[in-house]
């Protein structure tokens, strides 16, 4: 009787069952053995018949892969049958021609060989897979030379074959391990030119790794291989590179030993390839490798890589070249992440190269060697180790001392070795943060000096010393400033501040910046930039004063570009009234006063001379000088200096080079309030000259009539009011009356001219006449700007320009206040007369700008109301008036007069008294000061009494207003795009009139309160809030106050539709649209409030404060809402500031609608752009995968998603955010705290859905992460104990929104032991942590850690999430540099919660689900359990009935289950009441679930051997032709059994008795609990199904730390060390891995020797070749290891011969050394981990908390479910049942990880636990609220779920 076909589904089941006993069975004696293979050839005979006998419109691999998969093993014997007709060969021949025309099919059929060879191990699936991929190159071969023959021919039919072409062209590219074969190598070549010839090759955005490959080949087709890897981009991963493999091992291979490595023994001969060829390949390779996939994917792969390199760059090697780009690129790649990897050191790879130089005298080579030191240099930064200014020192003392002297090199060499030296030297002092090499300045000084001088030069080889000597001196500049202002700092300003010069910050923050749309990158931004980047360094920074003095002394100003010129004008401006020269020392000559002013830096004078390539290591250099011990005497130097170079330069024609730039404006302010006569006439000649005006009056004026230009006004003015309030500055009171003359002519509107035309301009009487002492003491005379200066100045709002002047009186005030302080112990001196004259001329004006912050409480900083309000200045100003110089007591009278008058304006009845009493009393001739003194007093009382009532009553809640502010704080200025047409302004002029008030439309909101868009009424322009605002002169405080101004609007319905009607377009816009070249993103507009909540927030205490807002909703209506929208996107700014302050937001008109109408225009790139004449194309033949329409050969979704590893993205963000120093309570929250609790909900008994759950417990759980980050900031005994140590930033990498930074030590910190672990959360700061807030400081999660074994430390590799927005956050990520150090304090370890998280975010995956979401409907629970073992056996049912009383019977009658209803899972709950044996129980219950479990499974082995006989009787029937295809199976069978079988009897047995035993889990919150149940198996056992007690496999996973010492024995690592000890005894492993270790290091300390003797030898044989014996010039020294001095040159040639021959050995030594070492631990690795899986696999019981469960035993289970091959996945790993004990003390969360472990089908879960005892632990008092701390056991009670009671005391 004929055999029935088996169907699909059947073949496919028992293919899974033979799958899963296969898996079981590695131990077992043979006769098992023989079973399973009887079985598999039944199989392969079945599937064969089902292949075979498919329609030939079916393909087998399409449609039938995971049949065809399984039956590749028989292709084994493929070969042994050389019958055409033979049933292997009819297959093969079958799939070969599908493949050549479905690209599907070539798909599956690689896909199933690269599955074995994960899948299997090499030495026995090898092989087959040689059989398979001789078949498949023979297959392709075939086929290409079939198709290059119809090319030949010219048969070939594009529309015919073009299937057939792409068809084969993919199989290649995506599979090039097939190029290994020689004869497909040549033929594909040929085929990809002819191709090439007819086709346009194109690619569909796949990956094919083959394209790569194609850059090894000849140059045609490497150039289509290069064209087509451009479009795929460069690879990111090295599994990227896993294709490519086989064959850069054999090219890299090639490359070392210089031969090919021999073929293995192979029917096909191997492709040969010249070295040329592999080097162009490797070299091109690189451009498309991206550093990870280049580490991992070569680096790591061969270490000998480098080593290759580096050994054809030195001697002779024709590959030079090659070479030299190969290692500029990887040094480009890889930076210092090569050093981490490479076998050799620094100093080896630099004496290389450097031998090499004087090796050879190819002009070339010496060029590429030359243009590798940089790179070298720049991939040593980020160690911080030392290396890279060591290797800096020999690299520059070679270029600028060794190479000049050595005929070796051409002149052009010797040239070119100075650019390159100063080049190192420029990026020095350019990186960041800066390391110029200061130790060896007098090794690099004089070269820089000569190349400046040297006219002769190139200007390319001259321009590296032009910009090197102006970063210097710009950098000189700032880390002086810097170190004055941080070490002189006045009385006023905290000691422990730190003030860094021209804040970037601050400086963006500027309305008027934006203009610039970052297009100014001229030299004044680079000088900036410059600063800020060496301003934090002061306190290590170090100047070279003879290098000022060579350059700025002895060099003519003519010889330097402009840009430097500029720079010494830069420099000079920063020290305004700092160190001012008195009129003796200027009447020096600059040689007199360098030798009588300058002798405390005398010593710096003169070069010296450098002995050697590492001198001034380990030291400072004679020529170098730190600041912190000098900084007064080189700030003298440094201004004398600059001032005269200067001089120089407005003597000569240099000056009339100078053009405008707008950034300028800063150092043209600082130069024109300089005490130092000279400078301030530059200053103002310059201006002159820019502007084309005469006069300082129309050069103000000329500098305030652009928006840039009045931004580096401020910035600069900013900058000299710091150096006011320095005490220093104020104990030369005398030198100030320049800076406030200039101050007073910009703040006074009237002072400056019109804009009238002066016909005559240039007349040389207008210019200003100066004092002997310097300053301005005749009005200037203002003449207009000419009409024909050629420029197009944008006119600067007049608002715009209020705005100005009112934030620049605002920091003016308390440098002011603090002038009046300080002037009255000047007041009677002469010398003083003119700086009192111009304090009491300012005074009035100041006050009359800020007067109206009094009169209509709109003061917005804390600055000019905090001294306003207090009056006191107004006592320190009468003590002006007791002054002896007339003049003075005038312009007293004058200034107490002028501030009366704008007093009155206060309008208090009791306030005009006491001025009027104040006006009698100063209007007489003779003041009676001490009454005027009691009368100023009481009005000062009386004024500050009616503004803090005043306040007090006003809408402007916020917290004390004025307490505890200090005046020198920090003004953030707001980053608000400001438009060109006007801008609305908060400072309005007391003397303007009350209609200009009320034309203003000013919105306040409240605390609570968002940003809202309002509409404006002022000529139709689009109005929206934002905030135009200066910050202040002092910038160090955090905090800001600002004052509310509350607007009460005359119309009701109009003010609502006003607030609301704008703020709903605005919301669409902040959503869709983003400001172009905005630095912070729109604000969220949300909901606008109803009417009456406005209305209630509108306050009417204030007349001044009235507003009429009629006729805005009319005109609101009047533009196009396109443009509206683009207006106010393009202004739309958000602000942040203190949070303690109220908000002031100021409406700001948008830019000129027409012209935004006209920027929402998009020019459209036209059709015919590149139209040309018409001719034939090539068609496209476009490669294309076929992923989107086969099936993959990996598990279904459907299957695989229970282990997926699901993204944690969502919970790392909200904890990688957070702010440590608040939600440790040492800081004060920034947001509404009241926010986070909305989002909280109570926990239900019952969920409608899996989202619905997530959604409930995400907010829970991180609120009681942040509770237990309180208390385990609370458990620590000081910050001494979280403290870390320091680390450095070696490279920062982002990865979608987290930045990964790779950390490491500093070598010198003492407390670096204390070492960070993976899911460490860590807190990184600036500075030392302390128990206040740090400004800068961010939390980071470590991702893992890695062995630098160089430095024997360790390297971190942190996650950080700094997107969110916040100031902290960007501060951070703006510091979070290469070489940038933090401090790193360990917070606690995060492990249990990401296991948490785990759970909660695979939630659907649990086979629990329905049950824990609602238990109410669970199936399981519908009926009343009654006693039923009748699974058990008779004795055990006996024993436990005789063992038990009734309530643990119920118990473990609910444990066994009943055997009538069949369930896919069962849930049960045990409560157990102290003394009821609860413990007892569950050790009972462990022994009744395994016995139950093993009978299940003996009867399904039972069904399946009676399967098994009767497929085994059915297939011995079947036909002839299957009888073959047995044939087959069974010669298969015969190769497979080859294996060795000799296996331990007993353990065989042991293995069968418990492979046929079910798995349970036992776990508890506890490890007290869960060493408890351990103690109790051990030590008593379980019951067996004959009712005997055995000892089961257990085994205890968790912790070494919290495992109790007599769990240690049962504990996975104990185990694992057993075996493993065991395992090493069989193989007799006797290598000693401290020897080897050792050989590596004698080997690298060898190389070193040999490499540097190699350099010593080649130096020598140099100067003998230029006929100089000596060799103390070039070979710094003697060699005491050799003496070459006597030997002749055949001798020396001889002795590098061996040298070199030596090294090379070396080389091939370390390789092998470090290969073996790294085969060792990775065996020794990989050996421990299948030990560790074996056991967590074979284990019967396995015990650990809940915690413990996501660690090890999870990450076995999913990698045994995911590594299953062509059935489904077996699930043996996983476990029938768990139960957890202590289940009402645990939460939620921590209870869904144990229950991920359970299997599909018929699974048990049992928790047993009391809930009137102690409840789960829950630190968070707001979580708590809201049900957290229910336990998901004391859930379920209250949802329904029948509970058992253990009632009886035991």
């Amino acid at each position: 009787m004929a055999k029935k076909v088996a169907s699909r589904r059947e073949l496919l089941e028992r293919w899974s069952g033979i799958e899963e006993e296969e898996e079981e069975t590695d131990d077992i004696d043979p006769s098992m053995r023989r079973r399973l293979h009887k079985r598999k050839e039944e199989w392969f005979a079945d599937a064969f018949s089902v292949l075979i006998s498919l329609p030939k419109e079916n393909h087998i691999w399409c449609g039938s892969w995971d049949i065809m998969g399984p039956l590749l093993e028989t292709f084994y014997n493929y070969f042994k049958d050389d019958r055409n007709d033979s049933p292997l060969r009819l297959l093969w021949k079958r799939i070969s021609e599908e493949m050549r025309h479905c690209i599907q099919c070539v798909s599956q059929h690689h896909q199933a060989q690269e599955m074995y060879s994960t899948e299997y191990e090499l030495c026995t699936i090898g092989p087959l897979l040689d059989v398979l991929r001789s078949l498949d190159e023979e297959r392709v071969t075939q086929h290409l030379r079939e198709i290059n023959e119809r090319l030949v021919r010219q048969e070939y039919d594009p529309v015919c074959d073009n299937a057939e072409v792409v068809n084969l062209m993919y199989e290649v590219l995506m599979f090039p391990t097939l190029l290994d074969d020689q004869a497909l190598f040549i033929d594909f070549e040929k085929f990809i030119e002819a191709v090439d010839d007819m086709h346009e090759l194109a690619l569909a955005g796949q990956q094919f790794p083959g394209v790569y490959a194609l850059l090894f080949f000849n140059r045609r087709v490497r150039t289509v291989g290069h064209r087509l890897a451009k479009c795929m981009g460069k690879m990111r991963r090295a599994m990227d590179l896993e294709p490519l493999q086989p064959l850069l091992k054999k090219f890299i291979g090639f490359l070392e030993n210089e031969v090919l490595p021999s073929p293995l023994e192979t029917s096909r001969p191997r492709a040969q390839l010249d070295r040329l060829p592999i080097w162009l390949g490797i070299t091109s390779l690189l451009e498309f490798l991206e550093p990870p996939a280049f580490e991992e994917g070569i680096l790591e792969r061969y270490p000998i890589f480098l080593d290759i390199v580096l050994n054809h760059i030195s001697g002779d090697s024709p590959e030079f070249s090659h070479a030299v780009s190969c290692l500029r690129e990887l040094f480009k790649m890889l930076g210092c992440k090569l050093w981490l990897r490479a076998t050799l050191s620094p100093s080896v790879m630099r004496n290389t190269l450097l031998g090499q130089c004087f090796h050879t005298r190819n002009e070339k080579m010496h060029k590429d060697i030359f243009d590798l030191f940089l790179p070298f240099l720049q991939s040593l930064e980020a160690l911080q180790d030392g290396e890279h200014e060591k290797q800096r020192r020999h690299f520059l003392y070679f270029l600028l001392h060794q190479v000049p002297v050595s005929t070796n090199f051409s002149v052009l060499m010797r040239k070119t070795a100075c650019k390159i030296a100063l080049l190192i030297i420029h990026r020095g002092y350019k990186m960041n943060p800066p390391c110029p090499p200061f130790e060896c300045a007098h090794m690099w000084g004089p070269s820089l000096v000569s190349s400046l001088k040297d006219s002769s030069l190139y200007s390319s080889l001259r321009q590296p010393a032009f910009d090197l000597i102006q970063t210097i001196l710009v950098s000189d500049a700032a880390a002086l400033i810097t170190s004055m202002l941080n070490c002189c700092i006045a009385t006023s300003i905290a000691k422990n501040s730190s003030i860094e010069l021209d804040d970037e910050e601050g400086h963006n923050k500027l309305p008027f910046t934006q203009y610039v749309e970052d297009s100014d990158t001229g030299c004044w931004s680079e000088f900036s930039t410059q600063s800020q980047i060496t301003s934090p360094e002061y306190r290590e920074w170090m100047s070279i004063p003879m290098l000022w003095i060579d350059v700025l002394v002895d060099i003519d100003p003519s010889v330097f570009p402009i840009s430097f010129s500029k720079a010494v004008l830069w420099a000079r401006s920063r020290f305004p009234m700092i160190e001012p020269e008195n009129s003796a020392e200027m009447a020096l000559d600059i040689r007199g006063w360098l030798s009588s002013s300058a002798a405390e830096i005398s010593s710096t004078f003169g070069w010296k001379i450098p002995t050697g390539s590492d001198d001034g290591g380990g030291k400072e250099s004679k020529n170098s000088m730190r600041l912190s011990t000098m900084c007064l005497p080189l700030i003298k130097t440094f201004n004398r200096l600059t001032a005269h170079f200067l001089i120089r330069m407005g003597q000569g024609e240099l000056r009339k080079q100078w053009s405008w730039e707008p950034r300028m404006g800063e150092s043209l302010i600082l130069s024109l309030v300089d005490p130092n006569d000279n400078v301030r006439q530059f200053g103002k000649c310059i201006l002159e000259q820019v502007s084309n005006t005469r006069g300082l009056g129309c050069g103000l004026k000329f500098l305030c009539s652009d928006i840039l230009s009045l931004s580096a006004v401020y910035l600069g003015l900013r900058h000299a009011l710091r150096l006011v309030q320095l005490d220093s500055v104020l104990l030369k009171f005398q030198t100030l009356h320049h800076f406030f003359f200039v101050l007073c002519k910009l703040l006074k509107d009237e002072d400056l001219p019109n804009s009238e035309i002066a016909e005559d301009s240039s007349n040389a009487s207008n210019i200003m006449m100066y004092s002997s002492q310097g300053g301005f003491l005749k009005q200037p005379l203002f003449d207009a700007l000419p009409a024909n200066m050629g420029r197009n100045y944008s006119s600067v709002d007049p608002k715009l320009r209020e705005n100005f002047c009112y934030s620049l009186s605002e920091i003016v005030w308390p440098a002011l206040c603090k002038c009046l302080v300080e002037g009255k112990a000047f007041v009677n001196y002469s010398l003083c007369q003119m700086t009192c004259v111009r304090v009491l001329e300012i005074l009035p004006v100041l006050f009359g700008r800020l007067s109206p912050s009094l009169v209509s409480l709109f003061g917005d900083s804390k600055v000019a109301l905090g001294n306003l309000v207090d009056f006191k200045w107004l006592h320190d100003l009468m003590d002006w008036g007791k002054s002896q110089l007339k003049v003075i007591v005038v312009y007293w009278k004058k200034a107490v007069i002028s501030l009366l008058n704008v007093i009155k304006l206060l309008r208090s009845d009791s306030s005009l008294l006491m001025v009027g009493a104040v006006e009698n009393l100063i209007s007489s001739d003779a003041v009676d000061m001490d009454e005027l003194i009691e009368q100023v007093s009481r009005l000062c009382v009386t004024l500050s009494k009616e503004v803090s009532c005043a306040i007090g009553h006003s809408t402007l809640r916020s917290k004390k207003l004025f307490s505890g502010a200090s005046v020198e704080g920090r003004y953030p200025a707001a980053d608000v795009q400001l438009p060109s047409t006007g801008m609305e302004v908060k400072v309005f002029d007391s003397l303007k009139s009350e209609k200009k008030m009320n034309e203003s439309n000013l919105i306040v909101i409240s605390d609570d309160e968002k940003e809202k868009h309002i509409a404006s009424s002022k000529s139709g322009h689009q109005m929206l809030h934002g905030q135009v605002e200066f910050p202040s002169t002092d910038e160090q405080a955090s905090e800001t106050y600002h004052a509310k101004k509350v607007v009460h609007g005359t119309g009701t319905d109009t003010s609502a539709d006003l607030l609301e009607s704008p703020m709903k377009k605005d919301s669409l816009v902040s959503q869709t649209q983003k400001p172009e070249k905005s630095r912070v993103k729109p604000p969220h507009c949300p909901k606008p409030k109803s009417p009456d909540s406005e209305r209630k927030e509108i306050s009417s205490n204030s007349r001044s404060s009235v507003i009429s807002s009629q006729s805005k909703v009319d005109q609101e209506n009047k533009f196009d809402e396109s443009v509206k929208l683009n207006s106010i996107n393009q202004g739309c700014k958000k602000i942040n500031f203190g949070t303690k302050d109220t908000i002031l937001r100021e409406v700001v008109a948008a830019d000129d609608p027409l012209e935004a109408a006209f920027r929402t225009v998009t020019v459209q790139p036209s059709l015919l752009a590149n139209s040309g004449p018409v001719a034939p194309k090539r068609q496209v033949i476009q490669l294309r995968s076929p992923f989107e329409n086969r099936s993959s050969l990996h598990r279904p979704e459907a299957q695989v998603k229970r282990f997926k590893p699901p993204r944690l993205d969502d919970w790392y963000r909200p904890i990688l955010e957070v702010d440590f120093f608040v939600t440790v309570r040492l800081a004060y929250a920034k947001d509404d705290e009241s926010r986070t609790v909305n989002k909280l909900k109570e926990v239900p008994v019952s969920f409608h859905s899996p989202e619905q759950y997530v959604n409930i417990f995400r907010p829970l759980v991180l609120e009681e992460f942040k509770a237990q980050l309180y208390s385990s900031f609370l458990e620590m005994s000081s910050w001494e104990e979280m403290y870390c140590g320091s680390i450095s930033v070696l490279s920062v990498e982002r990865v979608d929104d987290f930045h990964l930074v790779r950390f490491v030590y500093d070598i010198d910190d003492s407390t670096a032991s204390k070492s960070l672990s993976e899911n460490d959360l860590v807190l990184l700061t600036k500075d030392l942590p302390k128990s206040t807030s740090h400004d800068v400081h961010m939390v980071g999660k470590v991702e893992r850690r890695e062995r630098d074994n160089k430095r024997k430390s360790s390297m971190l590799l942190i996650r950080f999430y700094l997107q969110n927005g916040s100031i902290r956050l960007n501060q951070a990520r703006r510091q979070l540099l290469e070489r940038s150090k933090w401090h790193a304090s360990r917070i606690m370890s995060i492990t249990p919660q990401i296991r948490e998280f785990h759970a909660l975010s695979s939630i659907k995956d649990i086979p629990l689900l329905p049950a824990i979401l609602n238990p109410v409907s669970d199936p399981t629970i519908s009926y009343k359990p009654t006693l039923d073992f009748s699974k058990l056996s008779q004795p055990l049912q006996q024993l436990l009935r005789s063992s038990f009383n009734d309530s643990q019977l119920q118990a473990l009658n609910v444990a066994v289950g009943s055997q009538k209803i069949k369930k896919d899972f069962e849930l049960s709950l045990i409560q157990g009441p102290p003394g009821t044996g609860k413990t007892r129980t569950i050790v009972a219950m462990v022994g009744v679930l395994l016995a139950s479990f093993q009978r299940r499974t003996n009867e399904s082995e039972n069904s399946q051997s009676g399967y098994l006989r009767q497929c085994y009787n059915s297939s011995t029937n079947s036909n002839a032709r299957v009888s073959e295809a047995t044939a087959i199976a069974r010669a298969w069978q015969d190769a497979a059994l080859a294996r060795q079988l000799n296996e331990d009897v007993e353990r065989s047995k042991k293995s069968i008795e418990s492979s046929t035993r079910g798995r349970v889990l036992i776990c508890a919150q506890s490890n007290a609990a869960v060493d408890e149940l351990v103690s109790r198996i051990s030590s008593e056992g379980l019951y067996g199904r004959d009712g005997k007690r055995y000892k089961p496999y257990l085994v205890r996973v968790g912790n070494a730390k919290t495992v109790h010492p007599n769990s240690l024995p049962f504990y996975i690592d104990t185990l694992v060390d057993h075996r493993l000890a065991e395992e090493k005894m069989h193989t007799n492993d006797a290598r000693n891995d401290l020897s080897m270790e050792s050989s590596s290091t004698v080997l690298r300390s060898n190389l070193e020797k040999v490499v540097e003797n190699i350099r010593f030898c080649e130096t020598k044989r140099a100067n003998i070749r230029d006929g100089n014996s000596s060799i103390k010039k070039t070979s710094e020294g003697s060699n005491k290891e050799m003496d070459v001095k006597e030997m002749a040159g055949p001798e020396l040639e001889a002795k590098l011969q061996r040298l070199y021959e030596q090294k090379k050995q070396i080389y091939k030594d370390l390789s092998a050394a470090q290969a073996q070492e790294k085969k060792t631990n990775e065996e020794t690795k990989a050996l421990r981990h299948k030990l560790r899986k074996s056991i967590l696999k074979e284990a019967e019981i396995i015990v650990t908390t809940l915690s413990g469960c996501g660690g090890d035993l999870y990450g076995v289970c999913a990698e045994t479910i995911s590594s299953f091959k062509f059935g489904n996945p077996s699930e043996h790993t996983l476990f029938d049942a768990v139960v957890i004990d202590e289940a009402a003390q645990a939460l939620e969360p921590a209870t869904l990880i144990p229950l991920q472990l359970l299997k599909s089908r018929g699974t048990k879960c049992i928790m047993v636990g009391d809930p009137k005892q102690l409840p789960a632990t829950v630190l968070s008092n707001v979580a708590s609220k809201y049900m957290y701390e229910c336990s998901m056991f004391e859930r379920l009670q209250r949802a329904g779920h029948p509970v058992v009671m253990l009632t009886e005391q035991s």
